[in-house]
């Protein structure tokens, strides 16, 4: 049987970088579940949070909480979405850009002290690690689609399954508001 640990050694490395996090940001007032978040709105100034949720890979109401989170400490803010009135952008306030500034220095010497126990260069790991993201976000959009057909597919076959020969087809309803 081939070695199936990938999706363990994954989970625990997110599990060390969770707790390395939260331990140096959480003194200087910042959550650290919210960490990457402000970092991807900072380079990726006035975003959607759809552009947000696919370079971050949040779920959208994950997402969505957590945009809220920082909106309500004062960090980032929504402004309209000029191409789009449906939806809007977000970036960070003045607050939000101090508060990225301010933990940049212990989040350094979080990092190096990482570096520093690394027992190949840096660019190994980080080759390793895109080319997994990759694989990762091809694996999902392939299981989503999947799902999305399976689900299409088992509601017309269970509406098939409802009608009889005898039973007339209703006309459509206009949905209920």
């Amino acid at each position: 049987m081939p070695d199936r640990r990938l999706f363990l050694q994954a989970s625990t490395i997110s599990q060390y970088v969770g707790q390395i996090v939260e331990q140096t940001v959480t003194p200087l007032g910042l959550p650290g579940f919210l960490l990457a978040l402000l970092f991807h709105l900072r380079e990726n100034a006035r975003v959607t949070p759809s552009a947000i949720a696919a370079l971050s890979g949040t779920p959208a109401t994950t997402l969505r909480d957590n945009i809220q989170r920082l909106v309500d400490a004062g960090l980032a803010r929504r402004i309209p979405n000029p191409d789009d009135g449906r939806s809007y952008l977000i970036e960070l306030t003045t607050k939000g850009e101090q508060v990225a500034r301010d933990v940049q220095p212990a989040l350094l010497e979080a990092y190096l002290a990482l570096e520093q126990r690394l027992e190949q260069p840096l660019s190994h790991y980080q080759e390793a690690f895109a080319a997994v993201t990759k694989a990762l976000e091809s694996a999902l959009a392939e299981l989503t689609s999947a799902d999305i057909a399976a689900a299409g597919s088992s509601s017309a076959s269970a509406t098939r399954r409802r009608r009889t020969p005898s039973s007339p087809r209703r006309a459509r309803q206009p949905p209920r508001r």
